[in-house]
């Protein structure tokens, strides 16, 4: 009874947001529609299940244990957060590592030029570049997760792709 109470309220609620909430444009849908869900997806449907749960069983492969055993930890020595946020830049030394090791380019696949990392990869180094500044962490995940890296490879055509990984983008 209190699980059939539950999801009538919880129905009604979501109904009366949605009529609320204002029409999105098919940009904005590709953006939103663009990356991966786990089980937060089930919570938001209102569906969570410990079945589903128990599915999730996030494993970094050789390379992305690799990449953030060396490189990131190597970055991360590096990483001045009082000095980011006093000069709100990251410094030049910094971009350069972060071009040349590939951490703009980790969610990309590896014929484009990228990591080819799984999300869970991508999250966990920027989780430990967040240990040492916000401010790097977020600079660089936004290539990654936010930028046009990720919506060109969903969306754009192979010419856009291959011209991305010929510019050296990531």
């Amino acid at each position: 009874m209190q699980r059939f109470q539950r999801r009538t309220i919880t129905g009604y609620a979501y109904k009366v947001a949605k009529t609320m909430m204002p029409k999105i444009s098919d940009t904005e849908r590709a953006a939103l529609n663009a990356g991966t869900v786990g089980f937060d997806k089930n919570i938001f449907e209102g569906n969570p299940t410990l079945a589903d749960l128990k599915k999730y069983s996030p494993k970094l492969s050789a390379d992305e244990q690799s990449f953030l055993d060396k490189e990131t930890n190597a970055l991360c020595e590096k990483l001045d957060d009082y000095k980011i946020t006093e000069d709100r830049d990251m410094p030049e030394e910094i971009w350069n590592i972060a071009k040349k090791q590939g951490f703009f380019g980790m969610i990309i696949p590896k014929k484009y030029g990228g990591k080819g990392f799984s999300p869970h990869g991508h999250s966990q180094v920027i989780t430990k570049i967040s240990t040492r500044s916000g401010s790097a962490a977020a600079t660089i995940s936004v290539p990654n997760s936010l930028g046009p890296g990720e919506l060109l490879m969903r969306y754009g055509t192979e010419e856009q792709r291959l011209f991305l990984a010929s510019s050296c983008m990531w």
